[in-house]
């Protein structure tokens, strides 16, 4: 029951958010049911600002079962008033921030953190696969 309303709660307020956005009433809840039932996998950004590329490097040679993702807002970031960063926890280390999702998904997960809900989340590192090529990192969200 409580899966329930947690998931009811999400997409209300996913959806209210696409409204605000310019989405039509039934397309707004139309996208959120879509995105709360199926999930969604995006590409983080900013993963080649500082630091975070060998962040990914070290993070791609580690087990998926030592690693934690969290989604945690960023309400200091002067750029997005809904950045949402990806941090990366690893077991016995410490916990790494390789990016923030992408501005137009961030707007609609920061309303829903905002709201006190908590998601589930997943990364997966790409790239990376010569010498000149950057890593990336897959964040799959779900409720």
């Amino acid at each position: 029951m409580k899966q329930i309303t947690k998931t009811r709660k999400a997409v209300a307020t996913m959806a209210n958010q696409l409204r605000n956005l310019g989405y039509t009433l039934s397309n707004a809840f139309r996208t959120a049911w879509r995105r709360i039932k199926e999930g969604i996998t995006v590409k983080a950004a900013g993963v080649t600002f500082g630091n975070r590329q060998s962040l990914l490097q070290f993070i791609a040679g580690r087990k998926p079962e030592e690693l934690t993702t969290y989604l945690r807002r960023d309400r200091a970031n002067t750029f997005d008033k809904y950045a949402v960063a990806v941090v990366v926890g690893i077991k016995g280390i410490g916990y790494a921030h390789i990016g923030y999702l992408p501005k137009g998904i961030a707007q609609s997960v920061a309303v829903i953190l905002d709201s006190g809900m908590e998601l589930q989340a997943d990364t997966k590192v790409i790239g990376g696969y010569d010498w000149k090529e950057n890593y990336g990192a897959l964040v799959s969200i779900s409720v």
